[in-house]
């Protein structure tokens, strides 16, 4: 049998920094999220979902109701208060989020049908929209119906 030559040490060395790199790389770092949202602001454009998903389970286990003020965003927390401000009319809403989503690219918001109208957006696709974090909704009933009542203020329509 031949021996193998050793290997030189600069090509083991060079070797394992090249895997250390490829660990660090490949490495997830965890997601950042604000502490305290009531600093959130965000632009961008908003859809609406209504119809096809009325009496569904949402994301934070309570029954979708297409006629309530709720929407869907990726991040915030359930339960966040948010205005809502068309950019199109100026219009705003305070809207519950309840839900994640939306999921098409470009997007950062989907409203439920009775926020799209009490932004009068429920005709137009996508609006462009402003969002800031204005509060905390006590989380509502899932879709078990067994959560507690709540007392919070609900989410309304603005000028």
């Amino acid at each position: 049998m031949l021996a193998r030559p050793p290997m030189p040490r600069r090509f083991l060395l060079c070797l394992a920094a090249h895997g250390a790199f490829l660990a660090a790389a490949c490495a997830t770092a965890p997601v950042q999220t604000p502490r305290d949202w009531t600093s959130f602001r965000q632009e961008g454009e908003a859809s609406w979902y209504g119809p096809d998903f009325h009496g569904k389970t949402t994301a934070n286990g309570e029954r979708y109701n297409m006629l309530n003020l709720t929407a869907a965003h990726k991040q915030l927390p359930f339960n966040s208060l948010v205005r809502v401000t068309n950019l199109a009319n100026g219009k705003t809403a305070t809207v519950r989020i309840n839900d994640r989503g939306p999921f098409l690219k470009g997007r950062i918001l989907d409203l439920s049908y009775g926020a799209a109208r009490a932004l009068d957006a429920s005709g137009a696709g996508v609006i462009p929209v402003r969002i800031e974090v204005v509060g905390k909704a006590a989380p509502s009933k899932p879709a078990s119906g067994k959560a507690k009542k709540s007392s919070t203020t609900s989410p309304q329509a603005g000028p």
